[in-house]
């Protein structure tokens, strides 16, 4: 027989995970959305009446997360004390073993769909020659997170292994422990990155590796005896009888589950990845030998702030120009190979716009002439072997 605190542990965990795994499915269907809104006003009231919070509760700043989830616990033991209240039933075993089987599943694929997404490197994608002419300081903290993980693509690969390993065991009743602490430990350090780098998946980080925890928890006793204390310790009670119906369609059902849960997040991280392997027909990094604006030659002196100081083509229907003040203005790019055709389209409120026509010199160099917004320019670019420009590609 369960004792009082179990009971109501039990109800307050799945309480809390009943709210998360709501909230959830209310943010990502299109219908129900006002119910999840009018759940944010408790949040914006803790956060500032309670934590003295400016914005609102869509804030991406850690200290909001922390007030979303500490407004989900209270929900959550209010929840499992009227629970308490209502329910005289003196035990959960069974319940507890759906509960647990869900939460299994539901880590697992989540988690294989993050693994995969790093073990065949599409999440962080590889540093292109136009992030790296940008200045450090110009990232935002998530920008520098993503520059970092995308510098190394064994790095990140690792990172996928340990979420997909310890998935994967999950998916076993007598492996879960082993993923559970695996996963524990990956998600320590993804939801800290998560915090310390302003990422907007801080709350599903911090629920996935109280998950994790959750599910290790049942075994910490036996844990502490082998690890801590040096002593044998007993079998792990698994025993959790399925009607037999649920057998025979397990032996079916659960490879299959397996199988698309992994190879399913695999097979779209390849082709995203070759995608962003990609390079553009321009592909280089380029100096301004010399610009002219309206038929004058504009000197390269900090005083000509709108005069060109390099040219990036780095991905796929984009430039990115760099003026001598160090501004830096990312435009649509769409280059037409067959008629030498170049056409740059704002993405802000940028007048840099218009279709100029292109020549490839000799030293790999290129000339651009044409008419912007800005007026009529001739460009003259010297290409720069970005191995030598950048030392992060040596």
């Amino acid at each position: 027989m369960w004792t009082g605190a179990e009971r109501f542990a039990f109800r307050a965990v799945v309480a809390y995970f009943g709210v998360f795994f709501f909230g959830s499915l209310l943010d990502s269907a299109p219908g129900p959305r006002g119910l999840l809104a009018a759940a944010s006003s408790p949040v914006g009231w803790f956060g500032h009446t309670v934590m003295q919070l400016g914005g609102s509760p869509n804030d991406r700043g850690a200290m909001w997360a922390i007030a979303q989830q500490v407004v989900a616990v209270l929900v959550a033991l209010a929840i499992a004390a009227v629970w308490s209240l209502a329910s005289r039933r003196l035990e959960y075993r069974r319940p507890y073993g759906w509960f647990r089987i869900a939460l299994r599943y539901y880590v697992a694929i989540v988690m294989l769909v993050y693994g995969g997404f790093k073990v065949i490197e599409s999440q962080f994608p590889p540093l292109t020659i136009d992030q790296l002419a940008q200045p450090l300081g110009n990232l935002a903290p998530m920008g520098l997170l993503w520059s970092f993980m995308g510098y190394s693509a064994v790095y990140a690969s690792f990172t996928g292994l340990g979420e997909t390993i310890g998935a994967l065991l999950l998916f076993f009743r007598r492996t879960t422990t082993a993923g559970a602490l695996i996963l524990v430990a990956v998600l320590s350090n993804v939801a800290l990155l998560n915090y310390t780098f302003d990422v907007p998946v801080k709350q599903l980080s911090s629920n996935l590796l109280l998950a994790a925890i959750v599910l290790a928890l049942p075994d910490l006793r036996r844990l502490l005896g082998v690890f801590v204390l040096n002593r044998p310790t007993e079998p792990a009670d698994l025993t959790f009888e399925l009607p037999r119906w649920l057998q025979r369609a397990r032996r079916f059902v659960k490879p299959v589950l397996i199988v698309v849960a992994t190879s399913g997040p695999l097979v779209f991280s390849f082709f995203v990845h070759r995608r962003m392997h990609e390079r553009p027909a321009l592909f280089g990094f380029y100096e301004v030998d010399q610009f002219v604006r309206d038929g004058t030659p504009v000197a390269p002196i900090l005083t000509e702030p709108e005069r060109w100081r390099s040219v990036v083509f780095g991905k796929p229907g984009a430039v990115s120009i760099r003026f001598m003040s160090d501004r830096i203005r990312v435009l649509d790019a769409t280059v037409d190979t067959v008629a030498h055709r170049l056409t740059l389209s704002p993405r802000d409120n940028s007048r840099i716009s218009g279709v100029l026509a292109y020549e490839q010199l000799p030293d790999s160099g290129l000339r651009i002439r044409g008419t912007l917004v800005v007026g009529s320019v001739d460009v003259t670019l010297r290409r720069v072997d970005e191995r030598v420009m950048f030392r992060l590609l040596r």
